[in-house]
């Protein structure tokens, strides 16, 4: 049998309803709606909280008054005043909507910007890393070298070893190591 739906369970309605507790049982007790808890329809019940107090999954609606044995189901741990809690019940119906979103896609008012903004406007250069905590110089942007006419030069050391003068720091290196 079908459980009622979100539109036929308001807030004065008697319903029958099954506590967690007894969710293994299947046993239901009956009372009149004060609080819807649940937003939408609910494959096992929608949750409710009764007028006095108890909290459950609606499986059937009553017609009319309900019925005499509701008086034998409510626990001994309800007071004379027919509620648990010393403070009102919260209103969840105003808090839940001030979390309920929107899609500003669909707003009228909000147009695309003219421009097109390319990823790297937002990229940031990378930070350099600080060595042995001493502060990194910025890196100095070198000049490339003017290359001059090829200049062979002779080792000076041994005279037999002849190239630029790269080469040749490189071998009288050699000469030393």
């Amino acid at each position: 049998m079908p459980v009622p739906n979100i539109s036929q369970v308001v807030p004065g309605a008697a319903v029958s309803i099954v506590l967690k507790a007894d969710q293994p049982t299947g046993r239901q007790v009956q009372g009149t709606v004060q609080n819807v808890l649940t937003s939408g329809n609910h494959p096992r019940g929608i949750k409710v909280r009764l007028s006095d107090g108890r909290v459950g999954r609606v499986q059937r609606m009553h017609t009319g008054d309900i019925p005499a044995q509701e008086a034998s189901t409510i626990p001994s741990s309800v007071s004379s005043s027919g509620s648990r809690n010393t403070r009102p019940p919260r209103e969840r119906d105003n808090r839940r909507s001030k979390f309920q979103s929107r899609d500003i896609r669909l707003d009228e008012d909000g147009e695309a910007p003219a421009e097109e903004i390319d990823l790297f406007a937002y990229v940031k250069p990378a930070k350099q890393k600080k060595k042995g905590g001493a502060k990194v110089q910025e890196p100095v942007e070198e000049e490339e070298p003017v290359v001059e006419a090829a200049t062979t030069a002779t080792c000076p050391v041994c005279g037999n070893f002849e190239g630029d003068e790269t080469a040749v720091a490189h071998h009288v290196e050699s000469h030393f190591s």
